[in-house]
C-alpha cells in the first residue's frame, strides 16, 4: 500500500515549509530500492554500509531536527515520522539508524547555543549522524570548566557511522556522587566526537542486526561544561515547539516498527499471488486472506492513531510549550500501542506464510526478527500500560521517561 504525506492545513507553519519537508521525504522514499538491495548485506554484516549512510546524509535525513535559524528544515514530528517510516519499510535496521542519527538537532537545543553552533556551523555539518546513549551509566568527574567522562555504554546504535555521540553520566567530585537540589544523584549528558571512544564489537542480536548497536567505551575524556546538559531538567535554548518536550523524538520508534510491519504485509501480499499450498493458491485460502486483512487493519489503525496524536501534541506544544499529564499519557500510550500493533501484524502474516517465512535470507524472516527485537525496547515495556493508565487517572509518574520535569 502506497503511503502519502498528509497535506498541511492551509496557512499553517507546516505548509510554509512544505517544499523542504517534501524534498527530504521524497528523497528518503527514492532510496527505498537501494536500501532493499543492500538489506541482506546490512543484516549479515551488522551495519549500514557507507554508501547507504552517505545517501541518507545527502537526502537530508540526519538534519531533520535542526532549526531553521541554522539553515535546517526543523521538520515537525509528524513529517519526521513519515520519513523514518519510509526508510524502515525498506529495511528495519536502516530505519532505526536513520531515527537515531537524526536526533542531533534535538540534543543541541539544550546546549549553550554558541557552543552548539560551533559544532554544527553549516547546513552541511548537520548532515552528520549523531548517536549515543543518554542514560547516565558513565561517570563525569568535575574538572576545571567541565568534566572528565569515563564509562562503558551498551546499545550504541549506528556508532560506527556517527560523528557525534551523546553519553549520559553521573556527576562526581573527588570520587563522590554529587546530589541535585532534590537530593538525587546529578546526571548530565555530554557531547563527544566519535574519535574519543573505543568501540567493542558486541552486537550479536536476534533482529535489527544491521544497527551495529555495539558497546562503546570512553577513557577519561574532558568535555567542556558548555557541551553538557541535563536531559530532563535543562531548559531548551530555542523557542520552537519542536524542542519543548525532550522525549518527543521517541515517537519515531513507532515509525520504525510500523514501517517494518508495512514491509511484511506488502511482502505477504505478493506471496499470496505466487505461492501454492496443498489446498490450492495461497490467495484463495481463508486463513491467508483473513491474516492479511487483520494485519492491514492493525497497522492502518495504529498509523492513523500515531499521526493524529503527533499532530495534536505538536499543536499543544506550539500554544502551551509543554504537555499536560493527559497529553503525556497519550504520547506514551500511542508509542506502546504501535509496537503491539506492529508485532501483531507481522506475526499474522508470518504465520500465514508457512515455511516460506523462515527462509534465510528473506524479508519476512527479517521483519519478524526486527519487529520483535524492537518490541523489547524500554519504550514498549510491559510496564508501560500500568504506568500510563495511572497517568490517565491523575498520577504523576516518578519515571521521567514518561513525564519529564522542566526547569527554567
Amino acid at each position: 500500500m502506497t503511503m502519502h504525506a498528509a497535506a498541511p492545513k492551509p496557512g499553517s507553519e507546516a505548509e510554509i515549509w512544505t517544499e523542504d519537508r517534501l524534498r527530504i521525504l521524497n528523497s528518503a522514499r527514492e532510496l527505498g530500492d537501494a536500501i532493499r538491495a543492500a538489506a541482506d548485506d546490512i543484516d549479515a554484516s551488522r551495519g549500514v554500509p557507507a554508501h547507504i549512510v552517505e545517501a541518507l546524509s545527502q537526502a537530508g535525513v540526519f538534519r531533520m531536527s535542526f532549526p531553521r535559524s541554522w539553515g535546517g528544515p526543523e521538520m515537525t514530528p509528524a513529517h519526521q515520522f513519515e520519513v523514518i517510516e519510509a526508510i524502515a519499510q525498506a529495511d528495519g535496521s536502516t530505519g532505526w539508524c536513520a531515527y537515531i542519527g537524526a536526533n542531533g538537532g534535538y540534543f543541541t537545543a539544550y546546549l549553550d547555543q554558541d557552543e552548539a553552533r560551533s559544532m554544527f556551523p553549516t547546513p552541511e555539518s548537520m548532515d552528520a549522524a549523531t548517536g549515543g546513549v543518554p542514560t547516565p551509566i558513565g561517570t563525569a568527574e568535575v574538572a576545571d570548566g567541565g568534566y572528565v567522562i569515563s564509562g562503558r555504554w551498551s546499545f550504541g546504535s549506528g556508532i560506527r557511522h556517527s560523528k557525534w555521540l551523546v553519553v549520559g553520566a553521573l556527576v562526581r567530585q573527588d570520587g563522590k556522587v554529587v546530589l541535585d537540589e532534590a537530593g538525587q544523584p546529578r546526571a548530565i549528558a555530554a557531547f563527544l566526537p566519535t574519535s574519543d571512544i573505543e568501540i567493542h564489537d558486541t552486537w550479536n542480536a536476534t533482529g535489527l542486526r544491521g544497527t551495529g548497536s555495539h558497546d562503546f567505551e570512553v577513557h577519561a575524556k574532558y568535555v567542556a561544561a558548555e557541551r553538557t546538559f541535563n536531559f530532563y531538567s535543562s531548559p531548551p535554548r530555542r523557542p520552537s515547539a519542536l524542542y519543548a518536550f525532550p522525549n518527543i523524538f521517541f515517537f519515531n520508534h513507532s515509525a520504525v516498527v510500523l514501517g517494518i510491519a508495512r514491509s511484511a504485509i506488502d511482502t505477504f501480499k505478493e506471496l499470496c499471488r505466487t505461492k501454492k499450498t496443498p489446498w490450492g493458491q495461497l490467495e484463495r485460502q481463508p486463513f491467508a486472506v483473513d491474516a492479511l486483512a487483520r494485519a492491514e487493519a492493525a497497522v492502518g489503525a495504529a498509523r492513523s492513531y500515531a499521526l493524529e496524536t503527533l499532530r495534536d501534541l505538536y499543536a499543544a506544544l506550539e500554544t502551551q510549550k509543554s504537555l499536560s499529564l493527559e497529553d503525556a499519557a497519550r504520547f506514551r500510550l500511542t508509542i506502546t500501542h504501535c509496537h503491539r500493533a506492529a508485532v501483531e501484524a507481522v506475526d499474522l502474516v508470518f504465520n500465514a506464510a508457512g515455511t516460506t517465512a523462515v527462509k534465510v535470507p528473506g524479508i519476512l524472516d527479517r521483519c519478524f526478527r526486527d519487529v520483535h527485537t524492537a518490541n523489547q525496547h524500554l519504550v514498549a515495556s510491559p510496564m508501560s500500560y500500568s504506568i500510563i493508565g495511572a497517568m490517565m487517572l491523575g498520577t504523576v509518574p516518578a519515571d521521567p521517561l514518561y513525564f519529564p520535569p522542566r526547569k527554567g
